[in-house]
Formats: structure tokens, C-alpha cells, sequence
């Protein structure tokens, strides 16, 4: 995951940005980085690590890169030069309280999917393995689902102008 978090984060605003603009490197993000949740969803107790977990996890960090890096390059675009401390303190305060109400979210999510399993099964140790899959796998759903929705809201409400520049530290001429 974080190989291709490097990956994309490195090419995405180099490559990728300048030619197709920032509406569709972050919507694709979000749509391969769901792509990579949707794959993990297909685990199972026999699951291993390089056929089924790493492919998922590789698109994830892939996904992810593009669409961060796009997505602060394109929060900072235009500010001036007194004004990027307070919008990149912004983005992060954003991004933290995001993380925050997702991981809420999430674990019910997850606590719920667990003890649902648990509720319906014959008591076992088996069973409680499969009940740690299945409230990994409702999560990784949910995620999914949320990477789809970002990536439609990204489609109808970012334009897909070129990033205006930021205004540069004044430089003296020499």
C-alpha cells in the first residue's frame, strides 16, 4: 500500500494533473482505490497475503495517492502567500476530523457485522474467526461504497480547470 501511495503521489500531479485536470485524477482515484476496498472484501479465513490481500491493498495506496496529493494541491492552489499556513492547517484539521467520524462509523459497522454473525452461528472458535472476516469485510464494503460516492460528488462539484498557481515567496532580483 504504501509503495503505491508513493507511486501515485510522485506521477499523479506530475504526469497526470497537467493532461486530464484535477476532477478526473481524483475521481479515478477514488474509483481505483474502491476497486483495491472491493477486492478486500473477498477475504476469507484461508486468504493469503499475496493472492488475496496485497493486489487490494496496492490499488488502495494507488487510489489514495492520486487523490490526496491532487486533492492538497488543489485546496492550496491560488492562496496567497500570508494565507497557506491557515489553509493547510484547514486541510489537515479537515482531514483529521474525516478520519475521525469515518473511524466511528466504520467500527460500528464493524461491531455490528460481528456480533450479527455471532448471533446467527453455532458458538466455536471457527466461528469467531469468521465473524473478525465478516466485520472486515462489511467494512471494507462500506468503504468502498463511500469511495464510490466521493468520486461521483468529485464528478459534480470540483471543475476540472487547470490549478491556478499559488503565490510564490518574493524573491529579489539580483
Amino acid at each position: 500500500m504504501v509503495g503505491g501511495i508513493v507511486a501515485a503521489s510522485t506521477t499523479a500531479p506530475a504526469l497526470l494533473l497537467p493532461r486530464v485536470g484535477p476532477k478526473i485524477v481524483i475521481s479515478a482515484g477514488f474509483l481505483v482505490a474502491a476497486t483495491g476496498m472491493a477486492l478486500l472484501t473477498r477475504l476469507e479465513l484461508d486468504s493469503t497475503y499475496v493472492a488475496h490481500i496485497m493486489p487490494g491493498l496496492i490499488l488502495l495506496g494507488l487510489g489514495l495517492g492520486g487523490v490526496m496529493t491532487t486533492a492538497f494541491q488543489g485546496a492550496t492552489a491560488g492562496v496567497h502567500h500570508e494565507d497557506t499556513g491557515v489553509a493547510s492547517a484547514l486541510i489537515n484539521t479537515g482531514q483529521q476530523v474525516g478520519g475521525s467520524i469515518s473511524t466511528a462509523l466504520l467500527t460500528t459497522v464493524a461491531s455490528s457485522a460481528a456480533t450479527d454473525y455471532l448471533s446467527s452461528h453455532k458458538p466455536g472458535a471457527l466461528t469467531v474467526a469468521q465473524a473478525g472476516v465478516e466485520s472486515y469485510t462489511a467494512t471494507l464494503a462500506w468503504g468502498a461504497g463511500f469511495f464510490v460516492v466521493s468520486a461521483v460528488l468529485t464528478v459534480l462539484l470540483i471543475p476540472n480547470a487547470p490549478l491556478a498557481p499559488s503565490e510564490g515567496e518574493p524573491v529579489i532580483a539580483h
